[in-house]
């Protein structure tokens, strides 16, 4: 049972290189911040959060004082529930323009309001009048690389009379030194959602929206009101306050020690690591590829965030002073690195997909961004994909009920 297996995973010391960002309570200290007795209700001064008054409006603002010029409402449905709430409140009013690598949480809400929208590609942005259009990217993406012209696509967006929505949720923690890229709520964007959970130390669902307008901001917290759960978790909403004190006073000296130790070793080793806009993001991989380096890892306890052809990724701890990550077991674990057969599911003929409408979104997870939409026809690349991906154990949601229909 669940429990078990968590127990077991406890037990077996099992190391952290994914989210959520407290690294299994050891980046941090929020167990000594959140407390099991914390799991209260809404009952006389707790406040309610889809009408704050009191303390949870403190607490929004208090949010707020990271992006100055931005409202700010804690939640605890995670950047989903902003995604959904944000594109409901454009709906009405606007169509969309999407760029890039979405989450399937883009393409529900779209879905969901049957709103229309456009593809657009980064060279054709600014060509491109943005009058009653909002644009819908994101920044960073799951493995951590931040848009080069994010600011000047902002810019172009805002003065040709369009709104911008960033999908930041796994830049929660950037901006938090000098040394760290900026947060997209630097550029100004219209809406600014980010998963407080995924890098720093938080409750996983601990997420923040950052809206621009007040009328926006209004509009966009009605609609969490009615995707948002109406019991929502004191837990997590402690653990957002929490996560925004740890962010507010963190000191990344010791991280960048620690980072480039573990570099040294993983080269050593010879895995190649690739670095990219995001110093907390790393991806790795060796000559027998990313999944049997992958398979090596769990068979040292060590837990990657996903494994794609391009690599393993991996979401480092923000080491700090006094933190409990056990770094040397890390770097020792490492050492013991060996080939290990691997179990492959079997091979499955999907041919008969090709050339079928797809009756539901495939999307691998995580990351999350779907590979085929509902709607559109397999090609005989996308049943080659999934075929590697179901080969490799990488869950695929959504690819059964599609196999299901058409048998």
């Amino acid at each position: 049972m669940l429990y078990e297996t968590l127990r077991d995973l406890s037990k077996a010391n099992a190391l952290s290189m994914h989210v959520p960002g407290h690294k299994n309570d050891t980046i941090g200290y929020l167990s000594e911040h959140v407390s099991l007795d914390f799991d209260r209700t809404e009952i006389l001064g707790l406040d309610n959060l889809h009408a704050p008054e009191g303390v949870l409006k403190e607490l929004n603002l208090s949010l707020a004082n990271k992006a100055p010029g931005y409202y700010a409402q804690a939640m605890v449905n995670g950047t989903t529930n902003g995604i959904l709430s944000s594109i409901f409140a454009f709906s009405d009013d606007f169509s969309f323009v999407l760029l890039g690598e979405l989450h399937k949480s883009v393409y529900n809400a779209l879905s969901l309001s049957k709103s229309s929208y456009t593809y657009i590609e980064d060279i054709q942005i600014f060509d491109t009048s943005f009058k009653d259009k909002v644009l819908v990217l994101t920044s960073p993406s799951y493995e951590g690389r931040i848009l080069h012209n994010l600011q000047a696509i902002v810019n172009h967006v805002k003065n040709t009379g369009g709104y911008v929505l960033i999908d930041a949720a796994h830049g929660a923690h950037l901006s938090i030194t000098y040394h760290f890229p900026d947060g997209a709520h630097v550029t100004g964007a219209d809406i600014v959602v980010e998963s407080y959970h995924k890098m720093l130390p938080a409750l996983t669902m601990a997420s923040v929206i950052f809206v621009k307008k007040r009328e926006l901001y209004e509009k966009v917290c009605s609609y969490i009101n009615q995707f948002e759960t109406s019991s929502p978790s004191y837990l997590v909403l402690a653990s957002i306050e929490y996560a925004q004190h740890f962010y507010n006073t963190y000191d990344d000296q010791i991280f960048f020690v620690k980072r480039q130790a573990l570099i040294n070793k993983l080269k050593a080793l010879n895995i190649s690591v690739t670095e990219v806009n995001d110093p907390a993001k790393l991806l790795l991989n060796s000559e027998d590829g990313p999944y049997q380096l992958n398979a090596q890892l769990i068979a040292q306890n060590i837990y990657s965030e996903m494994t794609t052809d391009e690599g393993v990724l991996w979401c480092l701890p923000l080491w700090h002073e006094n933190d409990r990550y056990p770094f040397e077991w890390l770097l020792e674990r490492l050492e013991h690195l060996e080939k290990v057969e691997e179990k492959h599911s079997n091979d499955v003929d999907l041919n008969f997909l090709i050339d079928k409408t797809c009756i539901e979104n495939v999307v691998p997870y995580p990351p999350g961004v779907p590979l085929v939409l509902k709607g559109s026809v397999f090609t005989k690349d996308d049943i080659k994909t999934v075929k590697q991906y179901l080969f490799n154990h990488v869950k695929i949601e959504g690819i059964d009920n599609n196999i299901n229909y058409y048998l």
